[in-house]
């Protein structure tokens, strides 16, 4: 951005509490806000959100655009609307729903339960929290909506993770970071979790879809977490988690840069493979790609120890009992493959 402040943007979560609590007001006093309020998480900060539209006097809906900022965010620019209903007035109780645009959970191993709608724990907590900001008392029904979510969550990871029909609601600190990557880890956080409740002994990772295909051919119906450059990050999780094996596919471009020392594999966090491979076969000449390479060595075993080398450099840094690593060229074609168990 040459130097320009990157705006900060806001969450999902957060566009659904001013929402609910502009549906609130309305659904109290007949009127809607232009704008309102809304604490973050932690209740030390507010943040002023613009009210995009509202329904009728016979029902309380608003809805706030949501902006990523300079973050590219895919729900970006997504309505996100809350109806509110007013159920008793001398009871106590806010309960939270989603409803068309918002995913439905299938799976086990994400932090909402099957058979509910995806509305994580923090934006739930914020959408109470803005409902009694504006409603102090009374039992309360909110429905979050999402007129464009199914079509949006096709750009996501939502299908991976066994969440259909609409995009999650969430968010922890309520505020989008411009060009952050913590979203994109706490989505492979997330595919892991599922990951561990249908197989706590093995997982199976890959930078990308090269490797996850490929394992795929190998390894027929299994999940394949795709970890992208965070290769440190996701081995440290998995390991964390309890996985007592792990099997990693990928191109060798990608995962020599481990016995490089480097954990995360971007362009801009780590220095091509192709010199480093090529002194790691002893070849003479300059190669512009590991692709080269491949193409030069036409040797199997090369290849294979050097996934041995791989897998032990894995197996020493985060100690899974075993570590198996597959690599494959660009076409998605087996070079090697070893398996460290000492």
């Amino acid at each position: 951005m040459n130097g320009a402040t990157l705006r900060k943007g806001f969450t999902t979560g957060t566009a659904a509490a001013a929402a609910a609590k502009a549906a609130a007001i309305m659904a109290l006093t007949g009127k809607l806000p232009d704008e309102v309020a809304v604490t973050l998480p932690g209740g030390l900060t507010t943040l002023d959100i613009k009210i995009n539209a509202g329904g009728n006097a016979l029902n309380s809906t608003a809805s706030v655009i949501k902006d990523g900022g300079d973050d590219p965010d895919v729900t970006s620019g997504l309505e996100i609307a809350a109806t509110v209903r007013l159920i008793n007035k001398h009871s106590s109780g806010v309960t939270i729903k989603g409803g068309k645009g918002v995913g439905m959970v299938t799976k086990a191993g994400l932090q909402i339960p099957i058979g509910v709608h995806a509305i994580n724990p923090v934006p739930r907590a914020m959408i109470r929290n803005a409902i009694r900001e504006a409603i102090p008392k009374g039992t309360v029904e909110v429905e979050i909506t999402v007129p464009d979510g199914q079509k949006a969550a096709a750009r996501t990871f939502n299908q991976r993770l066994g969440i259909l029909g609409g995009i999650s609601i969430i968010g922890t600190t309520g505020i989008v970071e411009p060009m952050s990557t913590e979203a994109i880890k706490a989505t492979i956080k997330c595919e892991l979790d599922v990951a561990y409740v249908e197989n706590p002994l093995m997982i199976y990772l890959s930078p990308g879809k090269i490797g996850e295909d490929s394992l795929k051919s190998i390894f027929p119906g299994v999940r394949v977490v795709q970890m992208s450059n965070f290769i440190g990050d996701s081995l440290q999780y998995a390991k964390d988690k309890g996985f007592r094996e792990a099997v990693i596919g990928g191109h060798p471009g990608k995962l020599a840069k481990l016995l490089m020392g480097y954990l995360n594999t971007h362009s801009k966090k780590s220095p091509q493979a192709a010199g480093f491979v090529a002194r790691y076969f002893s070849l003479e000449g300059e190669y512009n790609t590991v692709e080269e390479i491949i193409e030069s060595v036409q040797s199997m075993e090369k290849f294979d120890t050097l996934a041995f080398d791989i897998a032990a450099k894995i197996k020493t840094l985060y100690g899974f009992a075993s570590v198996g690593v597959y690599l494959f060229n660009m076409n998605k074609l087996p070079i090697g493959a070893a398996r460290c168990t000492k």
